[in-house]
């Protein structure tokens, strides 16, 4: 059964500022698509062998060991946040596989009280520490063995320190052949923000600490662990980027991630671990091209289907080609602007894009160039930078027509007005300071200067606003946040979200699904900044509990605004149930407004924003989580395309 949330009078006094990042919470149609093929063929079929052979030398000081394994896989899990039940799950997947004579699995990972109620899982005594686990099989799918963890402090997995030492204490106690390293946490791909002049996004959040990973921190951290690794896979959302693959260049063989969100559940563990102890002499590139695999599979599967996701590899010996010939795409869009900036916009507004509007497919955005510009050296470096893609992804796939153009490496190019500039959040400032962009003259960054020129700091609105529902039962109630339409002229039916889909959006962030979590309670934060128009919040009463009703609760903070206080949407709790259900496709619903002639629906209103102004920054705790192993039926969100905001 959930539990209920304290009154938000009461509530309002726990306010925590936790950090607000990107997910690892994010048509019909499968697209394995290698860009080598216009056919869509499966890459893996093609461009990956099983040979056992090293593909690189993974010892920088030359030393052996007879105890060595074929591979040490090892997951740094950032867990101290909102993912902590989502990072219990995949350690109870890890466990169906484990350790064996071939292959170490090895664990570091810290979990939140917040999120988490450790008195279900039968360790009442863990306070927070970090653990260190050589995982191994238990033999038994509905527990969770978090005993066999050794307690190491709590430390701060966010600092770069951590990271480094993780990977030489795995490498020291657990020497093999070849080694993985995961990254597990929420990602951002390339991007920062401030909160109150912290640096808070990247790839891995401590809570606790109240700071996140920078990528070129992460870099660092590996760099200096002085071990050269076969396959980095980030279990993180975004992180799909060629400005991503570059900092890790020198670092590792091999890199897997995913251009778009990563839905809460990320990779599959016991598929992918079962696939490794099947095979353990499978090469670097085999298990980079079957993490790829594993993921898709388990998102095609009808039980857990997701829409919308990507998972690619990359070659990294391809890095510096590929940044070369990006470099030659940035130069001819400088030298040539005059007379192909209008072929540059229409590709910046026609191609193929993500969760974060301003990453688009690096070999669909090129390609659009190319068959779009009749001759000149931009559309001749438009054509190299497609074969560079196909020479560096070796393995790619995507699951519906929201992602079909996703060749499985995206790239930075923002309109004006996706970008701020300001005192708070210099977005061109951090992206400049990438290892991509100091690499000489000629960067992108130049490029996205260039295409960005006279910002504004009218082009996206303060943010900062929060949506927080609460209810009475344990039904099972949804909320949706409709995020304006960007462009304004292009259709709507992608911007409508709720917690369900994956806790990343364009403008914001949701708290973990009400279902998964155990609670009657749902909240949506928005980002610093975000895009000007209307945000609507839609409650969904999904279906009964041990009650066949909810009253729902709606508050809302907007200190921009100068809503400081928490304040309700209506004067008292609405009642929700299916005594009168519409059960439509939405054709007939013409605004949202006649969603409230039925019982099941309850439109309370929106938040606008149509102009910057100083803001506070806001986030809320929203209080303890129970794991839930409980399996649901997959959830539609409305066609609401054809209404009236």
């Amino acid at each position: 059964m959930r539990g209920q949330f304290p009154k938000i009078s009461v509530f309002f006094y726990f306010i925590l500022f936790i950090i607000l990042i990107g997910l690892s919470g994010c048509g019909t149609s499968s697209n394995n698509k290698n860009p080598k093929k216009e056919d869509n063929t499966n890459s893996t079929d093609t461009n990956v062998n099983d040979d056992s052979s090293s593909d690189s030398s993974n010892d920088v000081n030359g030393t052996t060991s007879t105890s060595k394994r074929k591979w040490t896989y090892m997951v740094y899990m950032g867990a101290d946040n909102n993912l902590s039940t989502s990072g219990i799950i995949d350690l109870n997947e890890m466990e169906t596989v484990g350790s064996d004579e071939n292959i170490n699995i090895v664990l570091q990972a810290e979990y939140s009280h917040n999120y988490t109620d450790f008195n279900q899982l039968g360790y009442p005594q863990y306070d927070g520490q970090t653990l260190r686990f050589l995982v191994q099989n238990d033999n038994d799918p509905n527990s969770v063995n978090l005993g066999k963890g050794t307690p190491v402090g709590n430390l701060n997995m966010a600092l770069p320190d951590t990271l480094k030492e993780f990977i030489i204490w795995a490498k020291s106690n657990y020497p093999a052949d070849h080694y993985a390293l995961v990254i597990w946490d929420h990602g951002a791909g390339w991007k920062e923000s401030r909160l109150d002049k912290i640096n808070i996004k990247g790839a891995v959040e401590d809570q606790t600490s109240n700071s996140f990973m920078t990528l070129p921190q992460l870099a660092g951290a590996v760099r200096d662990a002085g071990l050269k690794l076969d396959v980095i896979n980030f279990d993180a959302c975004l992180m799909a980027m060629y400005e991503v693959a570059y900092e890790f260049r020198g670092l590792t063989d091999y890199m897997t991630f995913s251009e778009e969100t990563e839905p809460g559940a990320g990779d599959p563990y016991d598929t992918i671990l079962g696939a490794l102890n099947t095979n353990p002499a499978m090469s670097a590139k085999s298990l980079a091209a079957t993490i790829v695999d594993k993921y898709y599979d388990y998102y095609n599967s009808p039980e857990t289907r997701e829409e919308g996701i990507t998972k690619s590899a990359v070659d990294m010996s391809q890095i510096d080609n590929l940044h070369s010939k990006v470099v030659q795409l940035a130069d001819s869009i400088l030298s040539e602007f005059g007379t192909v900036s209008s072929v540059v916009l229409g590709a910046q507004n026609n191609t193929q894009k993500y969760a974060y509007p301003a990453n688009h497919d690096l070999y669909d955005f090129a390609s659009y160039i190319e068959k779009n510009l009749p001759s000149g050296s931009t559309k001749t470096a438009a054509a190299e930078v497609k074969t560079a893609v196909a020479n560096t992804v070796v393995a790619n796939k995507s699951l519906s027509d929201k992602v079909k153009d996703s060749y499985g490496l995206a790239i930075y190019v923002p309109v004006r007005n996706q970008v701020s500039a300001d005192e708070s959040v210099n977005e061109l400032q951090q992206y400049k300071d990438l290892a991509s962009n100091n690499t000489g003259t000629g960067t992108w960054y130049n490029a996205v200067v260039k295409m960005t020129e006279n910002i504004s700091d009218e082009v996206l609105k303060t943010g900062g606003f929060a949506f927080y529902a609460e209810w009475d039962t344990d039904a099972d109630v949804d909320m949706y946040v409709w995020e304006p339409c960007a462009p304004p002229d292009k259709p709507c039916e992608d911007t409508l979200y709720a917690a369900w889909m994956g806790q990343t959006t364009p403008n914001g962030y949701f708290s973990s699904d009400s279902y998964e979590t155990g609670y009657s309670e749902e909240y949506y934060i928005a980002n610093d900044y975000v895009e000007g128009g209307n945000y609507d919040v839609i409650i969904n009463y999904v279906e009964d509990g041990t009650e066949d009703y909810a009253n729902i609760t709606l508050w809302y903070i907007d200190p921009s605004n100068g809503i400081n206080d928490w304040v309700q949407f209506a004067d008292q709790p609405v009642l929700v149930d299916m005594s009168l259900p519409y059960t439509g496709d939405f054709s007939d619903i013409q605004t949202l407004d006649d969603l409230n002639n039925y019982s099941n629906w309850w439109y309370p209103g929106q938040v606008t924003r149509t102009s910057l102004s100083q803001h506070d920054y806001i986030s809320i705790n929203s209080g303890g989580r129970t794991i839930n192993f409980r399996i649901h039926l997959k959830k539609v969100k409305p066609d609401l395309t054809n209404l009236e905001r």
